[in-house]
């Protein structure tokens, strides 16, 4: 049980680190591009890890032979959709407005797992879910003192805003569907397998947007070591990681630990960025440690 938390917690630490290397990435590749190559380097390191063995091999190809199914609904809402939603409602709202809907993540996980999966929801995981959604709220407001509707991220109008809003919406739903149904696909397969074939499909998927929009691999190395580390360590390692902790937990424990991710962003922006650090979000980071201690405990 131990190392599932660790593993929970280390992927939403890989995470909280993702958003800081693709605002280097986006410096010379579009959003779709981005996530294009994210998951395409990411997938050819997993399927490199995925063929050492015979049994992996063999298991690669049960797994594409009898739910391949699974696998490209999986690579859809978690891969494809959810990062081509999240990156057009970018474009219509403010960042803020959309940090404060994926704050709905863990909850919507939760609730799903529920429903979908009929997980038990324990009073200690409620006050888990509670004191971390109380926890990331206030990071987000405290984003909203330092870009209010004239700051640099605000949109065009009222009515754009709510478009972006919408998407996002919708996008922190296809995530937390990607959640609850690999948590069936890890019941049948390793988290290696699941990792490797969601990502494959959404890879595909996203290729052809990335190229209409306009796909190059002429990258500074900059950009090239912090696309690397995206695909790598926030795509490939940060997913695997997960899915074995979704494995060993129910969907709304492991859940909270997404909440740790915008922690970790929030650290990153103000020691790298020099974003300013609010009385609300050092109050809000407590929070969340607090309810992924009280879940852990």
């Amino acid at each position: 049980m131990t190392r599932a938390y660790i593993a929970a917690g280390s992927a939403a630490i890989l995470w909280g680190a993702s958003f800081l290397l693709t605002k280097i990435t986006l410096t010379q590749l579009g959003p779709m591009a981005t996530a294009a190559l994210r998951w395409g380097v990411a997938t050819l390191a997993l399927l490199a890890v995925s063929s050492t063995t015979a049994h992996r091999r063999g298991t690669l190809r049960r797994a594409l032979r009898d739910d391949w199914r699974t696998f490209v609904g999986l690579g859809l809402v978690g891969v494809s959709l959810f990062y081509t939603l999240q990156n057009l409602a970018l474009t219509y709202t403010t960042s803020v407005d959309v940090g404060l809907i994926m704050n709905d993540f863990p909850i919507l996980t939760a609730v799903l797992g529920v429903w979908l999966l009929g997980e038990r929801f324990t009073w200690r995981a409620a006050g888990g879910l509670a004191l971390a959604t109380v926890g990331v709220t206030l990071i987000s407001l405290g984003g909203l003192t330092e870009a209010g509707a004239n700051g640099p991220f605000a949109p065009a109008s009222a009515h754009t805003r709510l478009l972006g809003n919408l998407l996002a919406l919708v996008a922190t739903l296809s995530g937390a569907l990607y959640i609850v149904g690999g948590k069936r696909a890890v019941t049948t397969y390793d988290p290696l397998t699941v990792t490797t074939l969601a990502g494959l499909f959404g890879a595909l998927m996203l290729i052809p947007v990335a190229v209409w929009e306009g796909l190059t691999l002429r990258l500074s190395p900059g950009v090239w070591a912090a696309l690397l580390a995206l695909a790598l360590g926030s795509g490939a390692a940060a997913n695997w990681l997960w899915w074995y902790a979704a494995d060993r937990l129910p969907v709304s424990r492991a859940g909270v630990f997404l909440y740790v991710t915008p922690v970790v962003s929030t650290i990153l922006g103000v020691a790298v960025l020099g974003e300013p650090l609010t009385v609300a979000t050092v109050a809000g980071a407590g929070f969340v440690i607090g309810g992924v201690t009280l879940v852990q405990a």
